[in-house]
């Protein structure tokens, strides 16, 4: 399911953020009204609305959330500049935002495993002295391997380059007024 609206809202939110014209706070605020249902980008994934959701939402959020810091008000100006390199990234994933491709990678959790365990798992991992957690690692090695070799995943969220090729040909931005190539 593409939900081409909220793909566009959520790439214009983006694009804001990441040249700064507005700060983190801004942003969250943003997408908590016009994306994530009231839901803070690094906890969408607990809503009902996640699990019938445009695919690429979810993943979405959860790379914007580390995109910045929520410990204080800032932009993405200065220190908190992003490299060259991650506004390359962030260009793909905006043009992929104004596609009308269905998302096709498997899901993937790129956060640390220590931030999703429940307190079951950290008991179990203190009571088998480790064990568990070394588990859940492999778990999650193997669930990467599968994302990696789904695409062409320096692409992503493109699955391959066909259609990242024929989605720069309708490339939204930078026509400067004048005619659009052919």
């Amino acid at each position: 399911m593409v939900d081409l609206e909220r793909r566009k809202k959520l790439a214009c939110h983006l694009r804001h953020l990441v040249v700064g014209l507005i700060s983190n706070d801004e942003f969250e605020e943003s997408i908590t009204e016009d994306i994530s249902f009231g839901w803070l980008p690094e906890q969408y994934y607990r809503s009902k609305e996640a699990k019938s959701d445009d695919p690429i939402i979810r993943p979405m959020l959860e790379l914007c959330w580390c995109l910045y810091s929520d410990l204080e008000h800032h932009t993405l100006t200065d220190k908190y500049k992003l490299s060259d390199e991650a506004l390359d990234d962030i260009s793909r994933y905006i043009l992929f935002l104004y596609s009308d491709f269905e998302y096709e990678w498997p899901y993937f959790d790129h956060t640390n495993p220590l931030f999703r365990l429940s307190f079951k798992d950290l008991l179990f991992t203190a009571l088998t002295l480790g064990q568990h957690y070394v588990v859940k690692l492999n778990e999650r090695k193997e669930q990467h391997n599968e994302f990696k070799n789904t695409g062409d995943h320096h692409l992503w969220p493109f699955i391959n380059k066909e259609q990242y090729e024929q989605q720069l040909r309708k490339q939204p931005f930078l026509w400067g007024g004048g005619r659009k190539p052919d």
